[in-house]
């Protein structure tokens, strides 16, 4: 049976109670997008506190909606409760139970957002903002601004908090660290800060994870490639 203790944790992060905004960049699989899904439902079963999920366009986010919950019912996280999404082509909903914890928009189209109400959304998730450069999809134009105009449209007055999941992918190409000039945690830190706390940059270092992944036959397969330290060294 493989441990789960070795995959990312977003305890650490969320235990910083300051952030607004947050980009946490780690290798694949890791366990960034798992660990969000948890971390939402969870929430919104302590506390009722819903969520926003956000991809960058509509056929990325419908390919993602397809098998959502589909990781966590196999490994049975959350037994006894029925988890569902009600696809849709303007704003899809999330359903635990039955009830709407969360919804899902692209981002390329999120300007909907504008005349709808969320007051019970305290945390939107951008899954893979970060891109290489190489594929068919790329950086939406004013994507940042369009991204800002999101958090205003959901939280309006309130203090919501958005996370960024990203791979370790070219940061220097990426339009949010050149906006706020952010840079990766120095050493052996984890976490750096920015504007007074509200922005914090989280480079995973899981040396757990990358041991037991070294292990694998893939692993052993990429080991010394460029793409063995993009994968699983995390080296940007």
């Amino acid at each position: 049976m493989m441990n789960k203790d070795i995959f990312y944790s977003f305890d650490k992060l969320f235990s910083r109670s300051e952030f607004l905004i947050a980009f946490v960049i780690g290798e694949r699989g890791c366990g960034k997008s798992y660990g969000i899904k948890k971390t939402m439902l969870k929430r919104w079963l302590k506390t009722g506190e819903e969520f926003i999920y956000l991809r960058r366009y509509k056929t990325e986010l419908d390919t993602a909606l397809t098998t959502f919950w589909d990781d966590l019912v196999t490994n049975d996280e959350f037994v006894g409760h029925s988890l569902t999404v009600d696809k849709s082509k303007m704003l899809s909903k999330f359903r635990c139970d039955g009830k709407v914890c969360g919804y899902a928009v692209p981002l390329s189209t999120a300007n909907i957002l504008k005349s709808t109400p969320f007051p019970k959304v305290g945390l939107m998730v951008y899954d893979e903002f970060l891109l290489d450069g190489r594929g068919t999809y790329k950086y939406l134009r004013n994507e940042v601004m369009m991204l800002l105009d999101t958090i205003e449209s959901v939280f309006r007055l309130r203090d919501g908090k958005t996370v960024l999941l990203g791979n370790a992918l070219n940061v220097h190409a990426c339009p949010y660290f050149a906006y706020w000039n952010l840079e990766l945690p120095e050493g052996d830190n984890e976490f750096r800060s920015f504007e007074d706390g509200a922005i914090v940059v989280n480079y995973i270092k899981n040396l757990r994870y990358r041991e037991a992944k070294k292990r694998t036959k893939f692993g052993k397969l990429v080991e010394g490639s460029s793409y063995g330290e993009y994968a699983i060294d995390n080296k940007v």
